[in-house]
């Protein structure tokens, strides 16, 4: 996934991050969203800064995540793009002074992956931080990802976090209710 990710040109990357940002945008679950958690894109993942964008023009809170440490992500609250800082592997994360939000405070989730499938399944980086850092949130969870990576199935563990739904360019697929 990582490798046709790599190889997309920006103009189709660019094409499939529109697509997705405004699937998000339409969404329901969006508009009635006090707080949505987003991400700064890395490695080829979808770019939301359409979404990030229109959170913080119409006064809702944006949260971001920030590395806290080996597997430990926080949710903090931005108001400017021009208070990320470079952080772990390389993503702009919000600084320090960035205030955290609390996780049960979250309406929406938007969460990266190398590969979903459409019962909610996640397979993430490898690093475990939205599996530690989801089972602490009650918003809707949404994976992101590029139709390709949209699978029949990925492999699981009882530790990893489902989705409520996953968003690609192509659509938005509601997923079984499977997590408490």
């Amino acid at each position: 996934m990582r490798e046709r990710r790599a190889r997309l040109s920006e103009k189709e990357q660019a094409r499939c991050a529109g697509a997705v940002s405004a699937r998000v945008l339409a969404c329901g679950t969006y508009a009635h969203a006090r707080v949505v958690m987003a991400y700064m894109a890395a490695r080829g993942e979808l770019s939301l800064e359409a979404v990030i964008g229109d959170v913080l023009a119409s006064g809702r809170a944006l949260a971001l995540p920030r590395c806290e440490g080996e597997g430990v992500m926080t949710a903090r609250r931005v108001f400017r793009l021009d208070e990320l800082i470079p952080g772990a592997y390389g993503i702009r994360e919000p600084g320090r002074g960035c205030p955290e939000i609390a996780p049960e405070e979250i309406g929406l989730i938007l969460v990266p992956g190398t590969a979903f499938d459409r019962s909610g399944a996640r397979l993430g980086q490898g690093g475990g931080y939205y599996d530690r850092f989801l089972p602490r949130t009650a918003g809707v969870r949404m994976g992101v990802c590029h139709d390709f990576a949209l699978l029949s199935s990925v492999p699981q563990q009882t530790h990893d976090q489902r989705m409520d739904a996953v968003v690609t360019p192509s659509g938005l697929i509601v997923c079984p209710a499977l997590r408490g």
